[in-house]
């Protein structure tokens, strides 16, 4: 019986999920469909059964169709009004809908895999086979086992064995970040966001705390040398850089900008607001989670596109967990790999990565710009100009905070004409101005980052309040029986 169901045609017209009908319309023969009369590419149900066979294997299993101890027990209830139905849709109804075919078709299909998988013992006995008219089948969700171990392996080669090549760590990077600016959230948002003018990320928010009046100056007379990514022999190890890999770290609000930075009741914390003056890509950590899956389940590749897009998902989640002091030079060896490989630009171009504050309930986002993109434009004060930084002021009342930056400007002198002169050295002995100190030697960057003095907050931390889960000791005392085998 199947033979003759397995020779019937269906049409690309006759099939509405999209991955399945295009496949039937470039390779199908050109012949008169056996449901609906029409000519046109054809399949015969032999060659789609394949198909649904593939597709059920992946991404569905049969359902439970006896009830546990507890669902007896309700059917047996005279009260109640629990009636057992197995999850899922009976076999029939499942393929109908997961091929968007006719009916007649999807009975057809379901014998000829019922009949490919009939088993001569099993029906001896009364087990049922699969593709059994009578079972149930639903959708399961997607397995990242797979990807889970992998990383696991990644982040054990990283602390274990090769921390700075690793062929091994390549791979991986690349497996799970390819394409990543291709993807889209289940709200259709990308993944890979612009950063810069007309952005959400336009300006950019860094915090610094003093306990020091003299530092607290400096900073607020140059805050784009003492708020901006320190050298690179200062630059500490972060989350998202190595020790000596200058970034700029900068939180979308001043509130974020302060927690980060965890000042002391007493400091006084400078709040420089960055403007981001060039169009930037960012990688949107935070969105990882919302990460969408469109596919078919037709393609035997949607699958592995399901796990893998499910490891991103849990993956944003570990990259954000809070990682305390004394653990921090081990647990952020793979976020620091990560930060590294995506600045490289090997699967797509990016000046940086949002990724949310751990410090906050909300976690509201954090940005660290890559080295290649955090160059703050320097202030330069007039040649000849004096300064003065003030943080307090005197009135009848006496002392009180007030912070301010003043540039004295010498007054105008009438310019002499410039003279060459002939001697080859001349100049060559002069001290080096603000201007020659601050040139980004050699390194191509273009500026991104623009403040001035009047761009800076202080707050004065008064005090610090903390979210907290509460959780009550238990105390147990009892007495050990005498007879040890009691």
């Amino acid at each position: 019986m199947h033979d003759d169901h397995e020779g019937k045609l269906l049409c690309t017209d006759c099939v509405g999920e999209p991955f399945l009908s295009a496949e039937i319309a470039r390779d199908g023969l050109v012949l008169t469909c056996d449901y609906c009369g029409e000519e046109g590419p054809t399949f015969n149900i032999g060659a789609i059964s394949d198909r649904v066979d593939g597709a059920f294997q992946r991404h569905f299993s049969r359902s439970r169709m006896e009830m546990n101890g507890y669902e007896w027990a309700m059917s047996k209830d005279s009260e109640s009004s629990f009636d057992f139905e197995p999850e899922g849709e009976q076999i029939v109804y499942a393929i109908m809908n997961t091929a968007e075919i006719p009916e007649c078709a999807a009975a057809d299909i379901q014998s000829v895999l019922e009949d490919r998988y009939k088993d001569f013992e099993a029906a001896q006995i009364g087990e049922t086979t699969e593709y059994d008219s009578d079972l149930y089948y639903h959708e399961i969700e997607a397995d990242d086992r797979e990807w889970q171990e992998t990383w696991f392996s990644f982040e054990r080669l990283l602390k274990t064995e090769a921390r700075f090549f690793s062929a091994h760590a390549l791979r991986v990077l690349t497996s799970v970040f390819e394409g990543v600016h291709l993807m889209k959230t289940r709200r259709n948002s990308p993944l890979v966001v612009n950063g810069g003018p007309g952005t959400p990320y336009e300006f950019l928010f860094r915090a610094r705390a003093f306990q020091s009046s003299r530092k607290l100056e400096a900073a607020l007379l140059r805050p784009d040398k003492e708020l901006g990514p320190p050298p690179s022999p200062f630059a500490a190890s972060g989350r998202m850089n190595a020790r000596g890999i200058s970034v700029f770290y900068g939180a979308t609000d001043p509130e974020t900008a302060v927690a980060e930075v965890r000042p002391p009741v007493g400091s006084e914390v400078v709040i420089g607001k960055f403007q981001v003056v060039r169009p930037l890509r960012l990688l949107d950590l935070t969105a990882l989670g919302g990460v969408g899956s469109a596919g078919s389940y037709f393609d035997p590749d949607y699958a592995n596109v399901l796990s893998r897009r499910m490891f991103l998902r849990s993956l944003s989640r570990r990259m954000a967990r809070p990682v305390m002091p004394d653990d921090q030079e081990f647990e952020y060896l793979p976020t620091q790999a990560i930060a590294d490989f995506l600045a490289t630009d090997t699967v797509t171009p990016l000046d940086g990565i949002i990724f949310p504050s751990v410090q906050v309930a909300d976690g509201k986002p954090n940005v660290v710009l890559f080295h290649k993109a955090s160059l703050v434009e320097t202030i330069l004060i007039p040649d000849g100009a004096e300064t003065d930084v003030h943080t307090a002021h005197e009135d009848d009342e006496g002392w009180s905070r007030e912070y301010s930056v003043v540039w004295r400007l010498r007054p105008e002198e009438k310019k002499m004409p410039k003279t060459e002169s002939t001697d080859i050295f001349s100049g060559f002995w002069d001290p080096p101005t603000d201007r020659d100190n601050d040139i980004d030697f050699g390194s191509g960057r273009d500026v991104t980052l623009h403040i001035t003095p009047k761009d800076l907050e202080v707050r004065v931390i008064t005090g610090v309040s903390f979210g907290t889960e509460d959780h009550k000791v238990d105390h147990l005392v009892y007495t050990a029986p005498a007879d040890p085998d009691f």
